[in-house]
């Protein structure tokens, strides 16, 4: 779907960029991440894997406020980015957080779980996408 299809539908709506909006959500995607990490250390791999995957979606929102716009859901979120962001390493975290989307909704919705390895590798995922999109958005 094309970004004027999901602004069509009302996935997707123009917003001004809002450096508050932008840094809070960069902030909340580093404590999420701090998060994730303690609920393995009590074996909590589910929540754990929730938390990495929600520090994910914070990164990825930060780079949708930058240029202007805000999501009206999670599949809406990584579909507009896929549009506005055409770099090789931001496309492939898109396609991780995809993935990741697709797994959390089975632990969220389904009572799926979450394995030690599965969400050891989400949060170093979430580490690394956090990473990329702060020197994006040129943020320390």
């Amino acid at each position: 779907m094309t970004l004027e299809q999901l602004i069509e539908k009302g996935m997707v709506n123009r917003q001004s960029a809002d450096d508050a909006e932008i840094k809070g959500s960069i902030a909340l995607a580093g404590r999420l991440v701090v998060e994730a990490k303690s609920n393995m250390s009590i074996s909590l791999f589910d929540v754990a894997f929730t938390l990495a995957y929600n520090s994910m979606f914070h990164s990825a929102r930060a780079l949708l406020f930058k240029v202007g716009y805000k999501e009206r859901g999670h599949w809406a979120l990584i579909a507009a980015l896929k549009e506005l962001y055409k770099d090789g390493e931001i496309q492939e975290y898109l396609n991780i957080l995809d993935i990741y989307r697709v797994t959390r909704n089975g632990i969220q919705y389904d009572g799926d779980l979450s394995s030690e390895l599965d969400s050891n590798n989400a949060i170093k995922d979430a580490e690394a996408w956090l990473k990329v999109v702060k020197k994006t958005l040129k943020v320390r």
